[in-house]
């Protein structure tokens, strides 16, 4: 008997936790919108409910109360550089999104560092921006809440948002030309440590005899990139330990005119010491 009611439990439990795990079509399904705006990149995530013949703002979303700006989990902006919304300043990040349906004039719209906001536990402390949208009133009625984005400029985007007879513009600000500058130098400046790593290694090498071919490419390579008077007195003894006497001299030469430049005696002193020596092989 114990075993019949155990094996009717297990079999209730299996049919129960399969019907839980079922996937099924949602009424408000999920969908996700991003737009690149210089280099930062926008991304609204979002469930998307329907009309469905009901009066929906001043009915289902009552006007002057906070709404999650969809259905299921609250609506989030992703942001993957800061940004300006409303005039201040958001750090990159993730957001809830929260509004205010208003019966007459504006809605206001807030960005909210609870993830997991619902209407009930909402706080104001929460935003770390409000701000009042520009609402319309559109004759043909949308009726899966949506959002998209127009006016895509170099440094600024329109977040667009419509539903029933209703749409709002959120504008958002990106500072594209200040992050480009950034890009710039953080690559000038690796690259300029890198020709002083190329540098290093290939002195090492010469140094400690290792590999002299590997020395002569990587000091071939710092001067590539940048003409010093170092590197290229680094790359002038490497060519006359390979016996490359006439390319030694000619980079010797070049050198010294960088050291007689930069008016660094010590340079100036050994490579003229140098071509002194290797013009008589």
């Amino acid at each position: 008997m114990f075993k019949k009611l155990s094996m009717s439990f297990l079999a209730l439990f299996m049919v129960a936790f399969t019907m839980n795990a079922q996937e099924l079509p949602q009424p408000s399904p999920y969908a996700e919108t991003m737009q690149r705006v210089g280099l930062t990149d926008v991304t609204v995530q979002y469930s998307r409910p329907g009309v469905k013949d009901r009066l929906i703002f001043g009915d289902l979303e009552p006007f002057g109360s906070v709404w999650r700006t969809g259905a299921n989990s609250a609506t989030k902006i992703v942001l993957s550089t800061d940004a300006m919304i409303g005039e201040k300043e958001i750090m990159a990040g993730t957001y809830s999104v929260l509004s205010t349906p208003m019966e007459e004039g504006n809605w206001k719209v807030y960005l909210n560092s609870d993830l997991d906001v619902q209407e009930n536990s909402y706080k104001a402390e929460n935003n770390v921006v409000e701000i009042e949208v520009k609402t319309m009133k559109i004759s043909e009625k949308v009726e899966s809440m949506t959002f998209w984005y127009a006016n895509v400029k170099d440094e600024s985007v329109d977040l667009m948002f419509a539903w029933e007879n209703t749409s709002w513009i959120l504008p958002i600000k990106v500072a594209a030309k200040e992050l480009a500058v950034k890009n710039i130098e953080a690559k000038i400046s690796e690259v300029e440590s890198a020709y002083s790593l190329y540098n290093n290694s290939a002195k090492y090498y010469l140094t400690n005899k290792i590999d002299l071919n590997k020395a002569l490419a990587w000091s071939t390579k710092s001067v590539e990139i940048s003409e010093k008077f170092w590197n290229v007195y680094t790359l002038s003894t490497i060519q006359y330990e390979l016996g490359m006497t006439k390319e030694a001299l000619k980079t010797a030469t070049k050198s010294l005119e960088l050291s007689t430049v930069a008016k660094y005696q010590p340079y100036i002193k050994m490579n003229t010491e140098n071509i002194a020596k290797w013009s008589k092989k």
